[in-house]
């Protein structure tokens, strides 16, 4: 039998695998790079300072906040308190905290027990806490508020060491600056990754 030979590439056709190949490349630094950069501007660190989050979070941790994420009940968010400084005994401009209510929600506490309404409904429902250090006490039993208009009402998860809405009152919804990520929350420190991205940003 006759052995046929294999023709070899033409160099038209090596060519334009060559370019394919190459297109193929740039698209996937192209997307890592955007990628980078939405982490860079959107997610940013946060060194958590103080015990109002323990056991959840000490004063050490570090974490990363998502400031493009829309803010739900029960995310653990950072609040921006600069307009606030008569109702904060400390310098910070931002406070970690957890968001419980929202516009129309009906907050009650009493007996060291946070109950909610939400906004529309009509029964109160007992708020399963398994992430408190403490019974929620406030200076009223029962305490109850109503969360205005453009408004949240938010607890820190250690209870007998948080000032927080039991004391200051709804702050704005439009003061949330970020959501932390509940990877976050459970890795809690910076990989050598993550600490580069967050040097770079504070390069630019």
């Amino acid at each position: 039998m006759k052995r046929v030979k294999r023709p070899y590439m033409l160099n038209e056709e090596r060519v334009s695998l060559w370019n394919a190949a190459i297109a193929v490349l740039l698209c996937l630094i192209i997307a890592v790079t955007l990628l980078n950069f939405r982490f860079v501007w959107d997610v940013y660190g946060v060194d958590v300072s103080g015990g109002s989050m323990e056991d959840t979070l000490k004063s050490g941790d570090f974490l990363y906040a998502d400031a493009s994420a829309v803010p739900e009940r029960g995310d653990i968010v950072i609040i921006e308190v600069t307009k606030y400084r008569d109702r904060f005994y400390f310098s910070g401009d931002n406070i970690i905290k957890r968001l419980i209510g929202l516009e129309g929600d009906v907050i009650r506490i009493t007996d060291g027990k946070v109950y909610r309404r939400l906004a529309g409904e009509s029964e109160f429902v007992l708020l399963e806490e398994d992430y408190t250090k403490g019974e929620t006490f406030a200076e009223a039993d029962p305490f109850e508020v109503t969360v205005g208009e453009g408004e949240i009402f938010f607890l820190g998860d250690h209870r007998v060491n948080s000032t927080d809405s039991r004391a200051v009152g709804c702050l704005k919804y439009a003061d949330i600056v970020g959501v932390v990520a509940p990877w976050s929350v459970e890795h809690k420190q910076a990989t050598k990754w993550e600490a580069f991205l967050r040097w770079a940003k504070n390069l630019l």
